[in-house]
């Protein structure tokens, strides 16, 4: 942060305007932080825990723990205070620091069986309850430990091994409890510097945070590596102002999870179909320009200078606005987390808004595999990257389809792996081979050029009662590229044919809905509409169309409302819960498979 110190470092939003920081400032607040830490009587290796929402102090928190020697633990601040509590308590967490008394309500009685706890210091707002701080008066506890021990941080700065524990990361825990993932300063380290080196970052770009800091995809590639390149960070109000944000941050660098893509995308598909032919046709166009020109980029060749002054004609005549509506200076969307559609990832590159798909797992930093500038396949996630090691176990398993290559359980060794799970040897030595391996758990294949292709999660590959196994991830992915679908979630687990849950995209739904004269104000009746129940069968058929017999889609269900995060169905990188789904829908799916019939 001395390095950068003049340099703006953070922008955020406070009582409805902008205001910044610089990384002088930064580093004076991180280093208050530690000091508070230190005369609380932490040492080395101890907990300390965030449970808050992005923000410049979650950042702060970050830096001061693991800066000095302690362990960052992440809680996500959609947990309920019982999965809070789980982590707090499985951890030792020492002290706490919580987004608001809102939020630290959630623990209520829980808090009682935390002995480890000592303290819970309040980013915001302000609560008198035994053992509890708020933020300012913590900063000022650390300023004058400071102004006593000027050295000490320097000292335990310089102390910090690559082999250290840095932050134990809790997985989602969407089969029993959570397990928290041992990632060292060495891991996020090799992974950022990695970063850094395949994607060029500068002080000049901006990037926008905008998905959870608890999550390693963001708190690598959204934290510490723009800050390690002395970077801005702009910090977004929420998911619902994130078009306005982007429109005033102008960010150059975005991490984003597929559903992002997928609403923008939907969007721009809705808009276009309530224009004029002439201007469909004019998109249409201007979209099918750039797809010609997105093959030289997959081949890594200069376009030829026909082709080259067309594209300049389609944007200026029409794509110009759709990398407008991303702040219209981005050079990279990086896209993790889940599998992006290879119809979006190609429909974002011809607009003129790149998109780096990549792949990696919390257990390793995150990053295995990414797309980069120079080194595209569309529709795979991308070459291994330096010094880490990839290979396939093949060894008894049966492809559910026919693949061009060997396809096999994904596995890796390097400097970006996992010790393993916290206290939880058992857990460990499951994903773990003798040869050091760590088994993914995600089946995939290589291509002749090195790109590896995501195929499924060997865990929830569907096996069906007549042994044909169905790859849900795919279909679900077409599914959702269909106008009215928003979510999907196959079935088919030792039954006899596939089946579906479906959730609508409810601005389209909606639309159609004044179209045709149907009343939208109830959900619940709107999705039993017999013409909606049409709808969604033209849908589905137009996906099977695409599928093998035996993978078609033979009857569906419609929701009335929305899976979130809140609600529990996905998890907070907005991967789908498929356990948590299959029983809080199994009468709507005994349903399914006792009349075989579609609709609400």
């Amino acid at each position: 942060m001395a390095t950068h110190g003049p340099r703006t470092a953070q922008e955020w939003n406070r009582d409805g305007g902008w205001t910044t920081r610089t990384y002088a400032q930064f580093g004076d607040a991180v280093a208050d932080l530690s000091y508070g830490l230190a005369a609380q009587g932490l040492e080395k290796g101890d907990r300390v825990a965030v449970w808050s929402k992005n923000s410049p102090r979650w950042s702060e928190v970050d830096f001061a723990a693991v800066g000095a020697g302690f362990v960052t633990v992440p809680v996500y601040d959609t947990l309920t205070g019982e999965k809070a509590a789980y982590i707090l308590k499985d951890s030792e967490a020492k002290v706490l620091f919580v987004q608001d008394p809102a939020i630290l309500e959630r623990l209520g009685a829980h808090r009682d069986g935390l002995r480890h706890l000592q303290l819970v210091v309040l980013l915001s707002g302000s609560k008198a309850l035994p053992k509890t701080m708020d933020y300012d008066a913590f900063a000022a506890k650390g300023r004058a430990h400071r102004a006593q021990n000027p050295g000490w941080l320097a000292h335990r700065v310089a102390e910090v091994d690559p082999d250290d524990l840095s932050s134990l990361v809790y997985t989602s825990g969407t089969t029993g409890d959570p397990k928290g993932v041992m990632l060292t300063h060495g891991n996020f380290a090799s992974n950022a510097c990695t970063a850094l080196s395949l994607v060029r970052i500068t002080p000049e770009d901006v990037f926008l945070s905008f998905l959870p800091l608890s999550h390693v995809f963001e708190r690598t590639g959204g934290h510490f590596a723009p800050y390690a390149a002395g970077a801005k960070v702009v910090f977004a109000r929420s998911i619902d102002t994130l078009t306005d944000d982007m429109a005033y941050a102008h960010p150059t660098l975005m991490m984003a999870v597929p559903r992002l893509y997928e609403k923008i995308y939907a969007k721009v598909q809705d808009k276009m179909a309530g224009e004029s032919g002439l201007k469909r046709k004019l998109f249409a166009w201007a979209i099918g320009v750039g797809r010609q020109a997105i093959a030289f980029t997959e081949r890594n060749e200069p376009l030829p200078p026909k082709l080259q002054r067309r594209l300049n004609f389609a944007t200026k005549l029409v794509l110009h606005k759709l990398q407008a509506r991303v702040g219209g200076r981005l050079r990279y969307f990086v896209s993790g987390g889940a599998p992006l559609s290879k119809e979006i990832e190609t429909f974002f590159w011809a607009a003129g808004i790149p998109v780096l798909q990549g792949y990696g797992l919390t257990e390793t930093s995150p990053v295995t595999n990414v797309n980069r500038p120079g080194a595209v396949r569309f529709g795979s996630v991308g070459l291994t990257i330096p010094r880490v090691e990839l290979r396939l176990d093949t060894a008894d398993w049966v492809p559910a389809a026919p693949r061009p290559f060997p396809e096999g359980e994904v596995c890796y060794r390097g400097p970006n792996v996992m010790q393993g799970y916290w206290r939880n040897d058992k857990a460990t030595r499951e994903v773990f081979d003798r040869e050091g391996w760590f088994h993914t758990g995600d089946i995939g294949y290589v291509d002749a050029d090195g790109y590896l292709f995501i195929t499924d999660r060997k865990k929830e590959i569907i096996v069906m009662s007549n042994g044909k196994k169905v790859p849900p991830q795919s279909i679900e992915g077409a599914l959702k590229l269909q106008p009215h679908i928003a979510q999907a979630c196959l079935l088919g687990e030792q039954r006899n044919y596939i089946a579906t849950l479906l959730v609508p995209d409810w601005d389209a739904l909606e639309k159609f809905a004044l179209a045709n004269g149907i009343a939208a104000a109830d959900r619940e009746r709107l999705v039993s509409d017999p013409r909606v129940v049409s709808l969604f069968e033209r849908e589905v058929e137009a996906v099977n169309a695409g599928l093998s017999r035996y993978e078609q889609i033979k009857t569906f269900w419609v929701l009335s409302a929305d899976w979130t995060v809140e609600s529990g169905e996905l998890t907070p990188s907005l991967k789908i819960k498929r356990r948590v789904i299959a029983e809080k829908f199994r009468p709507a799916i005994e349903k399914l498979y006792a009349t075989k019939r579609g609709g609400a």
